[in-house]
């Protein structure tokens, strides 16, 4: 022991080397994150879909109130399946409203499977703020080459988180 004591830059080249070797041997956790951006006009999310592939973008118009969004087939390089909502209906906008003003996030989530549709591991989160309402929708994970029609991005629930202004 007061050998080691002796040398202390020893016991520290130790510790590096046993440190370097745990880290390179234990197994690494893929980083990922979902990115979001907006304006007055539009709002943008990427979502994961499901792990190890490629995230889904959404954008949401708000002159229209309608969200929509594609899977980007990482094998195939191409926009395989696009969704579609109309959300402007789900906040019961009053027509007359000028401009609503949206807000929209992404989250992960592990949503059952029901009636054979397979959900993403993702959640949209748009926010109102006339109607006061924050509403999650999910959509399904893709499922073959591609799509047709656009599928549907399908409501979860929702909840307020301010009085309607009647706006």
């Amino acid at each position: 022991m007061k050998t080691l004591q002796k040398h202390p830059f020893v016991i520290l080249a130790l510790g590096v080397i046993l440190g370097t070797s745990f880290m390179v041997l234990k197994p690494h956790q893929p980083v990922k994150a979902s990115a979001a951006n907006g304006n007055d006009k539009f709002s943008m999310c990427t979502c994961r879909v499901t792990l190890g592939e490629s995230e889904a973008v959404f954008i949401l118009d708000h002159l229209t109130g309608v969200l929509s969004g594609g899977f980007l087939n990482s094998q195939s390089g191409n926009f395989s399946h696009k969704y579609i909502r109309v959300v402007s209906q789900d906040f019961q906008l009053n027509p007359a409203t000028p401009e609503p003003k949206y807000s929209m996030v992404a989250g992960d989530a592990q949503l059952r499977t029901s009636g054979g549709v397979q959900p993403a591991n993702g959640l949209i989160y748009v926010a109102e703020l006339t109607s006061g309402a924050v509403i999650a929708y999910g959509f399904a994970a893709p499922r073959g080459r591609g799509a047709s029609a656009p599928l549907e991005i399908f409501r979860i629930d929702g909840f307020p988180f301010r009085e309607a202004s009647g706006g």
